[in-house]
Parts: structure tokens; sequence; C-alpha cells
């Protein structure tokens, strides 16, 4: 590619054309693709790294690696864009390598554990399995993947239409995310209620559910992208210098430089934003990590009673670990170690993990192959009873064993085996699948929850641009962060999962104006040839309240809220609240929306 150069100015000055309403929907679609891709992530990477053994307290360490690829990524992709030109354009071409990679990201991380192989099941590095260890890197490089993409078509829509229309491109762009994530967040329940994939994962890998909704993502990210490359055709260097009344001068200069100096010259506006940003992404970041334990523990209630937790732990004390081979000797003693570990959430309660949910399948309290062997003759001794679920249950795991995979009978089956089968201690092993199982099914929940504040965030974005007309944008991103704190910290007073829809509805409004008011606010005040690297360094306000989350969200809920993570996540709304506030300091009228704004 070559450079294209920085501009002199110059007398001539060509205004930039407004765009069909079809143009900016395809300027945008590959942005679908992308949020289901970032979907998919926010409802099931917590959820995927329990599964592969990480504990509450660790999951935010494990989610630093999305802002550290953006603080590194985005910056560097936009001053690439905004200084080279080749046959598919300027940005074109670094979402399409974003695109392939973060595709590979979306198939691989769900499959840590297989790529891993039996040989690494047993290798630990650092206290961490490599397995773990493994899908964190998938998960880095679909991270780092998505920022890839994500920066160009930013720059895009900043590149492609003339600021008066920078509001409708940046709310046709939020609705195109809100699809995507709506796509992204349900598709695990959809594919377990209406497909009959089922949530139940093997201990130790992802469930069947999960898996098949990343390989679609991955399918639906690359189509998406695709199109808009076919169907938009960028503006060539010389079009961009008659609308900045500019001529062409060759001069190289060092991108890392660039990137500082740029950055030291934020305009004012950027500089106040970047504070509003900060506290939005901070409540963001809290509620995409810790929702799923949140509502595990707040609403299923996955704990177990001082009775469970005193004859689980006399069971696991009394097993006879002679016949274990490495790998189960392995398990046995981090499912012992984690019960010990476990911290009561009151006087007589205990918080279920990752290890009490991975040993009953794992066979070290019981055979599964025994369980399943009751089951048969359950129900050849009482077939009224194999209805409904119990049926379908039934025929999954016989189907999995025809095909010589593992067993994993499940709560349903077990629980009906304990009614009416013979097993001794079958009690306490239905109520810990039973815990195990719940939990799946509150990571199903926050899909649909995260699906609901999208689809809220889809119907918002409509409104965003005649709302921004008739009062101003300041106002409306000011109400937005309002409602989504108050909707944050109103998940810590639900404790029935029919009433959690209500709580998303200010969740999606304010999503739906962080995700294009800010732009909408900042490109104002952007020189046109330097969109690409100032959308990039304001991504720096978006990343790095998310590492230090990262850093802090763990050890504050361990040592302050006894690993009762909704706590914390009441915490994320009050700094959206703070973001709220913060908004009140851009220089625009709050209810007299000017003829032209002001750029400070």
């Amino acid at each position: 590619m070559a450079a294209n150069q920085p501009m002199h100015a110059d007398s001539s000055k060509v205004k930039k054309p407004s765009l069909s309403l079809g143009s900016v929907i395809n300027l945008s679609m590959g942005f679908l693709g992308i949020q289901m891709g970032f979907g998919l992530q926010n409802g099931n990477a917590s959820r995927i790294l329990t599964d592969f053994g990480a504990d509450v307290h660790e999951l935010s360490m494990f989610w630093l690696v999305a802002p550290f690829t953006g603080l590194i990524v985005q910056p560097i992709i936009g001053h690439m864009g905004d200084n080279t030109w080749g046959k598919l354009g300027r940005r074109k071409p670094y979402f399409l390598v974003g695109a392939i990679l973060a595709a590979l990201g979306l198939i691989f991380l769900p499959n840590s554990d297989v790529l891993a192989g039996e040989s690494l099941k047993a290798t630990e590095f650092l206290g961490l399995s490599a397995i773990l260890w493994m899908g964190v890197i998938f998960l880095a490089l679909m991270d780092a993947s998505f920022n890839i993409s994500m920066e160009p078509f930013r720059a895009l829509v900043g590149d492609m239409l003339p600021k008066r229309q920078g509001t409708l491109g940046f709310s046709v762009q939020t609705i195109l995310i809100s699809v995507g994530a709506i796509l992204g967040s349900l598709l695990p329940k959809i594919l377990n209620t209406v497909f009959g994939i089922s949530n139940e994962p093997i201990a130790g890998s992802v469930a069947p559910n999960v898996v098949w909704s990343f390989y679609v993502g991955a399918i639906i990210l690359i189509a998406t992208i695709l199109y808009t490359i076919v169907t938009i055709k960028e503006y060539p260097p010389e079009d961009f210098a008659k609308f900045q009344g500019t001529t062409e001068k060759k001069e190289k200069t060092n991108m890392f430089a660039d990137i500082f100096r740029d950055t030291l010259k934020m305009p004012l506006r950027m500089r106040r934003l970047a504070l509003v940003q900060f506290f939005s992404w901070f409540g963001l970041f809290t509620m995409w990590v810790y929702t799923t334990n949140s509502i595990a523990q707040n609403v299923y209630d996955v704990e177990l009673g001082a009775a469970d937790y005193m004859d689980l732990k006399e069971r696991l004390l009394e097993v006879d670990t002679s016949s274990f081979d490495k790998d189960k000797l392995k398990s046995y003693h981090k499912a012992v170690e984690g019960l010990v570990n476990l911290n009561p959430s009151s006087e007589d309660r205990y918080f279920i993990n990752s290890s009490i949910s991975s040993f009953v399948s794992q066979g070290i309290l019981m055979d599964e192959s025994k369980i399943w062997e009751e089951v048969v003759q359950l129900k050849d001794s009482k077939p009224e009873l194999f209805k409904g679920i119990l049926e379908e249950r039934y025929e999954l795991v016989q189907s999995s064993i025809d095909k010589g995979d593992d067993i994993v009978v499940g709560s349903a089956l077990t629980s009906a085996v304990m009614e009416h089968g013979s097993i001794e201690g079958l009690e306490l092993i239905s109520k810990l699948k039973s815990l195990a199982k719940e939990h799946q099914t509150a990571g199903d929940q926050t899909g649909v929850m995260f699906g609901i504040y999208n689809f809220i965030a889809l119907i918002f974005a409509f409104l965003l641009n005649p709302l921004a007309k008739a009062t101003s944008r300041k106002f409306v991103h000011f109400a937005s962060l309002m409602l989504g704190g108050v909707g944050l910290i109103s998940l810590l007073f639900v404790h029935n999962a029919d009433y959690l829809w209500v709580s998303m509805i200010g969740v999606g409004i304010a999503w739906a104006s962080i995700l294009a008011m800010p732009y909408a606010l900042l490109i104002d005040s952007l020189p046109a040839n330097k969109m690409g690297v100032y959308m990039g360094i304001f991504n720096f306000f978006i990343v790095i309240p998310q590492i230090i989350n990262g850093f802090i969200g763990g050890p504050i809920i361990h040592s302050f809220f006894n690993d009762y993570s909704i706590n914390y996540l009441m915490f994320g709304g009050v700094f959206m609240v703070l973001a709220a506030l913060f908004t009140l300091r851009i220089r625009e009228p709050l209810f007299s929306h000017p003829n032209e704004p002001l750029v400070e």
C-alpha cells in the first residue's frame, strides 16, 4: 500500500455529498456480524472459562485480554488506515483481515479442551490448567481481531458521511449492532429450546449449544463483512483532499510519535467525553463479566445448605483414590480444595463453584454409568414417568452413548432415579447436579437478558436522531446513562427470573446511546484527515476503565463482598450514574439544539 500523506491547505473545498439511507446501512452492515461475535463473547466467555475451571474471583483477570488488545490495536490500525491506500481502499483491508481472524477465534475458543488434547489436560502453568490458558489465548485472538475490524468501521462512517449525517450514521450503526447482539445473545437459548441441542456440558468442556452458537456466529461475521466490502466504494485520497480543501504532500512520519503527539493534542470536547466514556465502560465491563454469576447466586440460589456441605466434605474425604489415574486424581484434589475454600454467603449457605460442578460428572462421587444403569432400569419398570423432558433427556444421553461419547446423565434423570430408584447417596448427587444445571440455566438466562437489552437498544436507536434534534445530543446521553445506572442497580433487588427484563430496559437505552452519542458529539471536533487515529485514541477511554476494573474487581468481590458478585454489579451501576453527571460538562445546551454544533 502506498502512503496517503498529510495535506496542505487549499482555497478550493468541496462539500462531502450526503449518502442515501441504503448506503448508510451498507456502511455498517459488517458491524452486525462483529457485534454478534461480541454478543456471544459477552454472554458466554465467563461461562466458558468457568467450565474450563476458572473461579468467580478470577474472571475479571481473564477479561483483561479484551481491553489490553484494544488499547494496543485500535490506535495503530486507525493511524495505518488514515495513511494507507490499496486496491480495497483505506479501511476495508483491515476489517477483512480482522473478520477472518475473529471467525477463527470464535471457532477455537469453545473447543480449547479439544485442541489441548488429553496430553495437556493435567498440565499447569502459573497455577492454571493448560486448557484454561489455551482458552485465554483464543479469547485474546478473538478480541484483537474484533478490534482490528471495529475501529475501521467507526472511522468509515466519519470518512464517508458529511458531519450533518453523523448522528444518523452512528444511529444506523447502533441499530445493526443491536440486531447482531440480539442474535448472539439469544442463540444458545434458541439452539437449546428450539433445536434440542443440550446445554449440559461434560465436565471440563463447553455445553454443545454454546459451541454451535459460536460456529454460527463465525459464519455470519464473515458474510456481513464481505457484504460491506462488496457494496461500499471508499473515497480515494484525491477526493479527501477536495473535501478538506487541501492538496497532497508526501512526507514520511513515525507512526508511534504521531499517535503520541495526537494524544497530547486531543480537542477539549474529546477530553471531556473521555471521563464520560471511562465511567460508562467501567459499568458495562462489570455487567458483562459478573451477570451470569450474579444471577446464579441472586436468582437461582446456587448454594449448598450447611448439612449438604458437611455431607459432601465427609463423602469426598472417604473416597478411595487408589484406582484414580493422574488426571482424575488431580480433579479430586481440586474438588476437595475448592470445597474447603468455599465462603458462606450467610451463616449456613455455601456457593457452588466449578470444582463441585465437575467432580460429579467425573465419577469422583458416583460413576455416571452406574446412574445410567439405574435410569434404564427405571424406564423399563416405570415407562409412564418418561414423558416430556425426561424422554428428551433420555434420548439425548442414549444418542451420546451410541456415538461413543462420554455419559452426562443430567439433573432431571438423576432426580427421577433419586425419587424412584435405589442408589445410596443419590440424593446429594442429585442436588449437586441440579445446582450445576442451575448455573448453566443462569448462563442461558444471561444470554436472554443481554438479548433483551440489545432489543431495547435496537428500538431506542430509531429515536436517537429525532430526540437529539428535539432536545440535544447531550441531554439524550445524560438521560440514557442515568436510566442505565438505575437498571444495573435494580438487579440487586430482583430475585425472580421473570422480572429480570425490567432492569434491562434502562441498560438497553444506555447501550444505544453509548454506541452512538459519544461519537456523534466527537466528530464535530476532529480533523477529517485524522479521523481513524482519533477514533483509536478515543478507544483508550473505553479500554482503560475495563483494565482497571479487571484488576480490582475480583479482589473487591472476594475481600469485601464474600464472593457475592451482585453487590459489585450494583457498584457498576453507580459508575454509570457518575458517567451521566459528567455528560453535563459537555458544552452544548440541554434543551436547545443549535443550528451549528458547538465545537470545543
